[in-house]
């Protein structure tokens, strides 16, 4: 009985370390596109900010990163796939998305779960080929998508691919059909802005978002429910900053430079509480069977 009651607690334990850590772990990079062009590593959990530098394109309207650490993204005006790093910032030229007109919109750029990147810009869905920039046309959304997220297929949304509206759509979550490129409306989320960068995290469910507002907000949805948490102002040295159009964030289990789950101070606290009752409420429970067994001895 003792063993079986001090594994649940450890069970519980070891949950909220694995959320905890998971939180922790929540690392961002974004552009903003509209203001000076850079890549930014962004605290999701915070919305703290740090400049990384230049990108060297006009504009990049969508991000992705993939298990291995490596950033992707999309510059509208020239329809080129390009490839950042996350040290510096500086972007180069994959290739060109062919099929894909060159307009300057909204895009949305993401890996599947299974490896598979895809992009909507002018309200359709391609799949591409991120080795060589090679695009395949799926179909039409219906709305024209600011973003894109990849989690792990449910019954909510089978793909696992979800979809951000933007102008006149905006705040409107979307589940992409992989096959024909149709975006099926799920719900309106409690937040609203004109553009957005989506990305999702496989591993916790969530997708995460940063708005095109000034000041910019990151924020988490729940995709099961529409719920949403951790909206938070984007800041960099404290100052309110925004003109953020992509989102790239970093999936808990990867394990790449830059992209390693690192938990903050607080977290750790929390964690060595966790465990800390855990040890104490086991061995209240040892002592109380021990005080019950000398009892029914006397007796």
């Amino acid at each position: 009985m003792i063993l079986r009651t001090f594994t649940r607690i450890l069970v519980c334990a070891a949950i909220f370390v694995a959320s905890s850590v998971a939180l922790a772990a929540a690392t961002g990079y974004s552009v903003r596109s509209d203001v000076d062009r850079k890549l930014y590593r962004i605290d999701m959990m915070t919305g703290a900010a740090s400049e990384l530098g230049a990108t060297g394109f006009s504009k990049i309207e969508a991000l992705a990163i993939n298990s291995a650490g490596e950033i992707f993204g999309v510059n509208p005006a020239t329809a080129q796939l390009v490839k950042c790093l996350s040290t510096t910032g500086a972007c180069t030229a994959v290739g060109q998305l062919n099929g894909v007109s060159q307009l300057q919109t909204n895009a949305g750029l993401a890996f599947s779960t299974a490896g598979m990147l895809y992009l909507a810009m002018n309200a359709v869905v391609y799949r591409v080929d991120p080795l060589t920039a090679a695009t395949t046309a799926l179909g039409g959304t219906g709305p024209a998508l600011s973003g894109l997220a990849g989690v792990a297929p449910s019954a909510e949304c089978a793909s696992g691919l979800f979809g951000i509206g933007g102008n006149s759509d905006r705040g409107k979550l979307y589940c992409i059909n992989i096959t024909n490129g149709v975006a099926t409306l799920l719900g309106t989320i409690g937040i609203t802005p004109l553009d957005a960068g989506l990305d999702g995290d496989p591993v916790t469910g969530l997708v995460w978002g940063v708005s095109n507002d000034t000041p910019g907000q990151v924020f988490a949805v729940n995709p099961a429910t529409l719920a949403l948490s951790n909206l938070n102002i984007v800041t960099l040295a404290g100052s309110p900053i925004g003109g953020f159009e992509s989102l790239a964030v970093v999936h808990v289990a990867d394990v790449a430079v830059g992209a390693t789950p690192v938990p903050t101070m607080s977290q750790i606290v929390l964690i060595l509480l966790a465990l800390s009752m855990a040890a104490v409420a086991a061995l209240t429970l040892s002592r109380q069977t021990r005080t019950t067994a000398k009892a029914s001895h006397r007796k």
